[in-house]
């Protein structure tokens, strides 16, 4: 019987420890599906525009809370809806926060031209969660690719 006993304050002690770590591994990879996301919309947007030989404009509010990023046309005036998408806009949720930007203008936003090239002289990037994740967009090709 105290055998039975100990096995099972064993078990215990394992299971507790397991639950633990597969919460963080949970919540790391939601982040990762996020930041994917993000970056497959801004590949769609660039191919989309691409094929409409049309200019479009990525915004991303890093400041805002939760972090939000928009699609627009020619023009900040003009939203960029995507097919299957309701809106230009999408918000991330709170566990995705953007914590820095770099090439990517507060008011202009990134700019690709309709061959889907970035309109900077440097690579753009979008840094998630200190580092964690980042989504690079190169320079000129606008090829997009998470590190």
């Amino acid at each position: 019987m105290i055998e039975l006993i100990a096995v099972m304050v064993i078990l215990t002690i394992l299971a507790s420890s397991t639950i633990g770590s597969y919460s963080g591994f949970n919540t790391s990879l939601r982040l990762f599906e996020e930041v994917r996301d993000m970056s497959r919309k801004i590949q769609y947007a660039r191919d989309y525009c691409i094929a409409r030989n049309q200019s479009f404009i990525l915004k991303v509010d890093h400041n805002a809370t939760p972090s939000t990023y928009s699609l627009f046309y020619n023009n900040t005036a003009t939203a960029l809806v995507l097919p299957d998408e309701s809106s230009n806009s999408f918000t991330l949720p709170g566990y995705a926060d953007i914590t820095s930007k770099e090439n990517i203008h507060d008011d202009d936003g990134l700019v690709f031209d309709a061959l889907g090239e970035p309109q900077v002289t440097a690579n753009a990037s979008i840094v998630f969660e200190s580092g964690t994740h980042t989504i690079v967009v190169v320079t000129p090709t606008g090829y997009t690719y998470l590190e």
